[in-house]
C-alpha cells in the first residue's frame, strides 16, 4: 500500500491472472468376484469381509496417490502450473518477470537439527508472486519417512542441542511443529516442511467411495462386489512445501 495524500485518490493495483492449475479427477476402483460355489462353501464368513478389504485397498490407493505428489516433488518431468516441479530452486514469480524463488535446500541434506533450521529460515524468506515479503503461517508440519521416525522425534522434542554435550537451546522444540510420519515415501532420506499455505497441497474429492453389488443369477451366477472413488491430487501454491531429497 502506498501513501494516500489528503484529498487524493487511492492508488489502484492492477489485477493480473497468475499461473493456472487444472485438476483432472480420476476414478479409482477395485472389485472381487464371488462364485456360487464359494458362497456355498464359505463356512467361516470370509466373503462377508470382502467389502472391508476392498475399502482398505482403496484407502491405501488414496495414500499412495496423494503421497506421490511428494515422491515426485523433485522430478523435473512432473511440473506444476509454473512449469517447475513442486520442489525447485527456480520457481518463477508470475508478477515479477525474471525473479525466482527456491523451496529446496541449496545443499541436499538428511534430516538434522541444523538442516531443519536452515530450511525453516529459507521458508521464512518466501515472497509472493510480486516478489514482496509475506508472513508465512506459524503452524508447520514436518513430513518424514518411517526411517526418520526416531530421529525426527529427537529433533522436535529435545530441549537442548541434539546429539551434543553443548547447553545450547533447541529452539525447534518450542515451535510446536506437528510430526507426520508416512509409510508411503519411496525415498527414505527425503523430508519436507508443510507450511499451511491456503492454496497449497490439494486433495479434491469428486465422488466419495461406495460399494456396489451385482448378481448374475442366470448366467455365471457370480456375485460382483466393486468399490470406486473419484478424486484428484496436486498443488496450487508451491510455498506450502519446502523439502530436500536427503544427502
Amino acid at each position: 500500500a502506498g501513501v494516500k495524500d489528503q484529498g487524493n485518490a487511492v492508488e489502484f493495483a492492477r489485477l493480473t491472472q497468475g499461473y493456472q492449475k487444472e485438476y483432472v479427477h480420476i476414478t479409482y476402483g477395485l472389485g472381487a468376484i464371488v462364485t456360487r460355489e464359494m458362497m456355498e462353501d464359505d463356512q467361516y464368513n470370509i466373503i462377508s469381509q470382502i467389502p472391508t478389504l476392498l475399502a482398505e485397498a482403496l484407502r491405501r490407493t488414496e495414500e499412495t496417490v496423494a503421497t506421490a505428489v511428494l515422491n515426485n516433488a523433485f522430478d523435473t518431468s512432473i511440473s506444476g502450473a509454473d512449469g517447475q516441479p513442486l520442489c525447485s530452486a527456480s520457481h518463477p514469480n508470475a508478477g515479477s518477470a525474471g525473479s525466482t524463488q527456491s523451496n529446496v535446500l541449496s545443499t541436499a541434506s538428511d534430516l538434522t537439527q541444523t538442516s531443519l533450521e536452515n530450511l525453516l529460515i529459507q521458508v521464512g524468506n518466501f515472497r509472493d508472486e510480486n516478489n514482496q515479503r509475506i508472513a508465512m503461517p506459524d503452524k508447520k508440519q514436518l513430513i518424514f519417512s518411517r526411517s526418520d521416525r526416531f530421529n525426527a522425534e529427537k529433533i522436535l522434542k529435545t530441549q537442548y542441542k541434539v546429539g551434543s554435550a553443548d547447553n545450547d537451546i533447541n529452539v525447534i522444540a518450542n515451535l510446536n511443529m506437528e510430526s507426520i510420519e508416512t509409510n508411503y515415501l519411496t525415498d527414505q532420506d527425503a523430508w519436507f516442511i508443510r507450511n499451511g499455505v491456503r492454496n497449497g497441497l490439494k486433495f479434491k474429492t469428486r465422488r466419495e467411495a461406495d460399494i456396489e453389488r451385482d448378481n448374475d443369477r442366470v448366467g455365471t451366477q457370480n456375485l460382483a462386489i466393486v468399490t470406486t472413488k473419484r478424486f484428484s491430487v496436486g498443488w496450487t501454491d508451491w510455498r506450502d512445501i519446502a523439502g530436500t531429497p536427503g544427502a
